[in-house]
């Protein structure tokens, strides 16, 4: 086995991260003003070119804008982000989203995956429910939560797959890790069991062409696994 070199990240991509894991948990809000270079340095013991160097990524990132003698001002990622940005949001690992970005990821998926289950049961593609199917069978023998989470991920992007829509499996892997990230959650609060029994279901209704069902058990699903986090 060939085993890859570790490479610890740098003091910028540690800087970056701690701002925009701030910003995405709500912490800091758009308008706030960070403080200027010097401060940032001295507090967080860092030199002022890693400081510099970071607050321009972020501004790349649409976190933040660098104004002229005004410095660094939180920006509405919201409104001015980019696919980047997306995929930095839903990588998210500063702990839970905040309740305004778990709704609107509810409300994505909602969506999405109707779209996505309705199709799977109208085109009914063989070879892509097989893959839902062997990532369910999986996902029963997985013993940690990593495995679960991914096995997860792969289920639903099987379904993508079978919808045989060009665009959802893009998007879907787009939010690989979102669904890592709740599937993790979901883990850890001990529903194992009832994700199988439910996912299964969602999956046998989809075989059988049963697209009212399908949306219905899909549905049903996306609330199950957000009721506990749209309450914490």
């Amino acid at each position: 086995m060939k085993f890859k070199p570790i490479e610890a990240p740098s003091a910028t991509d540690l800087f970056v991260t701690q701002i925009k894991n701030a910003i995405i948990a709500g912490q800091l809000k758009p308008g706030e003003k960070l403080p200027h270079e010097r401060e940032l340095s001295e507090s967080m013991n860092v030199s002022r070119s890693v400081i510099n160097t970071g607050l321009s990524r972020l501004q790349q990132l649409h976190f933040i804008h660098i104004q002229p003698r005004q410095g660094a001002v939180v920006a509405d990622y919201r409104s001015e982000g980019t696919l980047e940005t997306l995929n930095q949001v839903v990588s998210f690992d500063g702990g839970y989203y905040q309740p305004s970005l778990l709704q609107s990821i509810y409300e994505f998926r909602q969506v999405t995956e109707e779209n996505i289950v309705t199709l799977a049961a109208k085109r009914q593609d063989k070879p892509s429910l097989r893959l839902a199917q062997a990532a369910l069978d999986q996902f029963k023998q997985s013993n940690t939560i990593q495995d679960w989470s991914l096995t997860t991920f792969d289920f639903f992007h099987a379904l993508a797959l079978a919808s045989q829509n060009q665009v959802y499996p893009l998007i879907i892997n787009s939010f690989r890790p979102m669904y890592l990230k709740l599937a993790e959650w979901n883990s850890k609060d001990g529903g194992n069991a009832e994700f199988i029994k439910r996912n299964q279901a969602l999956l046998d209704a989809i075989s059988a062409e049963d697209v009212n069902l399908a949306v219905k058990l899909d549905h049903a699903l996306i609330e199950w696994s957000f009721r506990d986090l749209m309450r914490a």
